[in-house]
């Protein structure tokens, strides 16, 4: 991306930020198709004067992401205006008929961004907990005003009372706006018959407001704690924003996924190509697909010999050919440099897509991170203890002073001190914190209780293709390219340029630091079933099976490709896929952990033994031929509740239901990480380690801000039942208690704090 930014004059890119955390993760272009614009196009060329157009956006993060799109979309004619918003992902543009909408978009796809139609919505959570958080903090900050005024001594008067009766409204509004939220989570658990770490919350505040209220009617303001009660609504309900809001930051990072909805095919209709939606294809449709498109349904290849890459059906890691006549499976992509034509075979509803991509059920969300079963048994203990040391405070007043009042006072008294604070605030500080960190080296967590459920995972099971490699193969020798004199240099790539197959590719690429052109003057066919062939300057260059290319040449079984001239062997090629850079220290390390790391793929077991071999894996644990359903039933069987599953493609999606935690690298297209606990857009996979390895220091940090709360508690619930705790002296110790757990969470996690410092992911 350096390069790029230099290239094209967008060095101030890093100068506003740029590349300190998450970059534009680089996608694969096989995977990408534009069939999406073409009706946004039409509309752009029909529109009066400027259109108004919008786009969803992949990848945005910083203001330096908002300032490289400005420039771009400056540079292209017909451009009027743009907005481009990082929190939401989202583009609007206002742009004149000869604005070239395709170019643009591909101008800033350069630079590792997506582009697609605009299915994301503003988050209602959190837009909701804004206007309360702002409602409940002016009322705290006034509130405390009138107490203060009180405790220094206003006694009596028409000021007293005007400040003790705003006191009471502004508690029944705090109660009203703020509570509410808390209330209605409460009740919804509660007919699910969970018990989350809202219900105390709730239940504080309603038996605190009750007790206060009764207080101030009967003994007067000196026994009220609205204003502690006030400030307690507002610090509960930032610490719900903060839950919400990263959650939603990250999942703003990525395209949207509204299933298989948005599946666009071309169907010929009348001799012309029409974009329809894959749910309108029935059998016997003629379709047309482009490189890189997805086919959506099983059909017939009817035209020439084509290629189509399955990795995302079966995980295998080279295209493969099809004939005319044969059946393409629905799933594979267009590996391709040219439009093939096909017939349908089934109608989509018979597709096996249907079932692979059907849209997941919502992530969880802020809740979700404190609904695990050991966030509720701490709200039972809690919920519980809080209640029976209430009542015996209660029960033990009343039985010695025959007082209700002065015994509904202690209560209160305790409801309030015992206030949730450490889970309320410290705990979603805490995972604010760790998300964020984890932003920072290219990991984003979608579902919050993800790092709760790290907690038990002790087995991580990789995918192959496109996982623990990254679903391109290369040249393992590029040794035997440099032994090459020149013009056969020059014949080899003139072979490779003009073919589409995996291994041409990868021998290509090793030609790249020779800055070859291809002649116009050669000409080469394909031979089905053995390779290419290309006459050049009289003389016949082959590449393709060793045996065709040259029948005595050397027999090396690792060799897979070789290159020749008539007859003549000039060099042997060994292809394999690429690893990604960091599989085999990342598998080691997390073996050294005490983790159980496995292999499961659907490629070949031969495939999948190499690349296992090659990450260091033991041979029993690297399974191969695997379907979908196999993969599930697999981590079905497997998973006890312990279980960590990555993978990239459609084939994995089934297994990802099935295991305890998710995650993939997968991004390009959205259907997969919008089931999956998390992605990460790091070229490697250190990520994976650090984000299990934070999630046990998350845990140690909650345990220690309970361990705080504990201490907290202990001594003012003592004081409390002693009858010795006031109104002041609540309002003291309360936001005393929050700021200990608060910076105790920091001190262990902030970006300064020690895991990170001593952790080899460095922020990009």
């Amino acid at each position: 991306m350096s390069a790029l930014l230099s290239q094209e004059n967008l060095q101030r890119y890093y100068d506003l930020g740029g590349a300190r955390g998450a970059t534009p993760p680089q996608t694969r272009s096989d995977r990408r198709d534009t069939q999406w614009l073409e009706s946004i196009e039409e509309g752009v060329r029909k529109s009066q004067g400027h259109a108004r157009i919008s786009f969803d956006v992949q990848g945005l993060h910083c203001i330096a992401c908002v300032w490289l799109i400005e420039q771009i979309f400056t540079r292209h004619e017909g451009h009027a205006t743009i907005v481009v918003n990082p929190a939401l992902g989202r583009v609007d543009m206002l742009i004149r008929p000869d604005f070239d909408v395709r170019a643009f978009v591909g101008s800033v796809e350069r630079f590792g961004y997506l582009f697609g139609l605009p299915a994301k919505e503003v988050p209602a959570a959190s837009r909701d907990l804004v206007w309360r958080l702002g409602v409940c903090t002016a009322v705290a900050m006034n509130s405390m005003i009138f107490g203060i005024a009180i405790y220094a001594g206003l006694r009596s008067g028409p000021l007293f009372t005007l400040f003790t009766r705003l006191n009471l409204i502004l508690g029944a509004v705090a109660v009203a706006v703020g509570g509410s939220v808390f209330f209605r989570s409460a009740v919804v658990a509660l007919t699910r018959r969970l018990i989350v770490l809202d219900l105390p919350i709730a239940l504080g505040i309603a038996l605190a407001f009750a007790g206060s209220v009764h207080s101030f009617v009967t003994r007067g303001s000196q026994s009220a704690y609205f204003d502690t009660l006030d400030v307690f609504i507002a610090l509960m309900l930032a610490g719900r924003w903060l839950q919400e809001r990263v959650i939603e930051r990250n999942r703003a990072f990525l395209l949207a996924s509204d299933g298989t909805e948005s599946l666009l095919a071309r169907r010929v209709e009348g001799g012309r190509v029409r974009l329809v939606r894959c749910s309108e294809i029935a059998a016997g449709d003629t379709l047309l697909v482009a490189a890189g498109d997805l086919l959506c349904v099983d059909a017939r290849l009817e035209c020439a010999k084509a290629w189509f890459s399955l990795d995302w059906i079966n995980g295998e890691s080279v295209s493969r050919p099809y004939s005319p006549g044969e059946i393409v499976p629905a799933g594979a992509f267009a590996a391709g440099q040219e439009a093939y034509t096909l017939t349908a075979t089934t109608p989509f509803a018979q597709s096996p897509l249907r079932g692979l991509l059907r849209t997941p059920l919502a992530p969880a969300g802020g809740n979700a991170a404190r609904s695990s079963p050991w966030w509720q048994r701490l709200a039972k203990v809690y919920v519980v203890g809080v209640l029976v040391v209430a009542s015996v405070g209660f029960g033990a007043w009343y039985a010695a002073t025959k007082d209700v009042g002065r015994a509904l006072g202690i209560t209160t008294a305790v409801l309030i001190v015992t206030c949730p604070c450490a889970f309320g605030i410290a705990a979603p500080l805490a995972y604010e914190l760790v998300q964020a960190g984890l932003r920072r080296r290219g990991l984003f967590v979608r579902r919050a209780d993800f790092l709760d459920r790290a907690r038990s995972i002790t087995r991580v099971i990789f995918d192959k293709t496109g996982t623990l490699t990254t679903g391109t193969l290369s040249v393992t020798n590029p040794a035997a390219v440099a032994e090459l004199d020149s013009a056969c240099r020059q014949a080899l790539f003139d072979l490779v340029t003009r073919s589409a197959h995996p291994k041409s590719q990868a021998i290509g690429e090793a030609l790249d630091a020779y800055s070859l052109t291809m002649s116009s003057q050669a000409h080469g066919v394909e031979r089905a079933g053995f390779g290419l062939e290309l006459i050049s300057g009289g003389r016949c260059f082959r590449l393709g099976q060793p045996g065709w290319v040259s029948p005595g040449g050397p027999h090396d079984p690792e060799i897979d490709v070789a290159f020749g001239v008539d007859g003549k062997w000039l060099a042997g090629f060994v292809t394999g896929e690429r690893l990604r850079p960091d599989a085999e220290r990342e598998v080691s390390a997390l073996v050294g952990d005490g983790y159980d790391v496995w292999l499961l793929s659907g490629d070949t077991q031969e495939r999948a033994d190499a690349v296992g071999r090659a990450s260091g894996m033991a041979r029993e644990k690297c399974i191969g031929i695997r379907s979908p359903q196999e993969k599930a039933r697999f981590l079905q069987a497997i998973d006890r509740s312990n279980t960590l599953f990555v993978g990239d493609g459609v084939n994995d999606a089934l297994a990802m239901d099935c295991a305890h935690a998710s995650g993939t690298p997968a991004i390009d297209r959205p259907f997969v990480p919008a089931r999956a606990d998390f992605f990460f857009v790091t070229p490697g996979l250190a990520p994976i380690r650090l984000a299990l390895r934070s999630a046990r220091v998350l845990a140690q940090v909650v345990r220690a801000d309970l361990a705080i709360a504990l201490a907290y508690n202990a001594l003012t619930v003592s004081l409390a039942l002693a009858g010795r705790m006031s109104p002041l002296a609540c309002a003291v110790l309360m936001p005393l208690s929050s700021v200990a757990t608060i910076a105790a969470t920091v001190a262990a996690l902030s970006p300064r704090s020690p895991l990170w410092k001593s952790s080899p992911y460095k922020s990009s």
